[in-house]
């Protein structure tokens, strides 16, 4: 009989093989066009060990977008607690999301394969958030979709570290709302430009934008 720490060990490898094959998959064949079946053949396991950890594609996914959200979240929001004025705030905010997304092949590839699928994320958590005072009650309303709300996640922790910067006299006061999401809009788009061109690196990726926010497009 296997000890408990081999068995946690091997639960997590298989479970890593797996998201390691989807993102592949979803690379290679796009989201929609891929099945089970495809990325239970690229993870080299059988189908029933797939079934001990997921039970659809879509769970795959969520379980992919909820990761990528959680080291998102973790990093980017350490950064800008660092700044100590708008610059640093914004450089250092996008330099950790470039860092953490951008530096990996395979999930720029991924985003990239499956543009609207990650746009409908993206951008369906700023509306959803835009909208939740006029929301439906808890009882009528629709659950959220768990990558969906996975994203969400980013734009309330974006929302509340701007209304702190605002409040430290580090950002010039604005609307919370429509910052964060010109925020997040502007860095995905340039998330699919690296995933284009190869020599578009993050530290370029982050001063593109902080001299765009800060700056503006007036001539100097």
């Amino acid at each position: 009989m296997s000890s408990p720490g081999l068995r946690e060990h091997r639960k997590a490898t298989n479970r890593a093989a797996i998201l390691d094959a989807a993102t592949r998959i979803f690379s290679e064949m796009g989201y929609e066009g891929s099945t089970v079946r495809d990325i239970v053949r690229a993870s080299g396991l059988a189908a029933g060990t797939f079934y001990n950890y997921f039970q659809s594609k879509e769970e795959v996914l969520a379980c992919l977008v909820g990761d990528l959200s959680s080291d998102v979240r973790l990093v980017v929001e350490k950064a800008r607690r660092k700044a100590t004025n708008a610059r640093e705030f914004v450089f250092e905010g996008y330099l950790a999301f470039f860092r953490t997304l951008g530096s990996e092949p395979s999930i720029l590839d991924m985003v990239s394969r499956n543009q609207a699928l990650f746009r409908s994320m993206v951008f369906g958590a700023g509306i959803s958030s835009w909208t939740e005072s006029t929301a439906p009650s808890p009882d009528e309303a629709e659950p959220p979709r768990e990558e969906h709300a996975a994203v969400a996640g980013i734009l309330q922790d974006l929302k509340k570290d701007l209304s702190r910067a605002m409040s430290a006299d580090i950002l010039a006061p604005m609307d919370v709302h429509l910052t964060a999401l010109a925020l997040i809009g502007a860095g995905f788009e340039i998330l699919l430009a690296m995933g284009k061109d190869p020599s578009l690196g993050p530290e370029q990726a982050a001063q593109f934008l902080t001299e765009l926010f800060l700056q503006g497009m007036a001539p100097r």
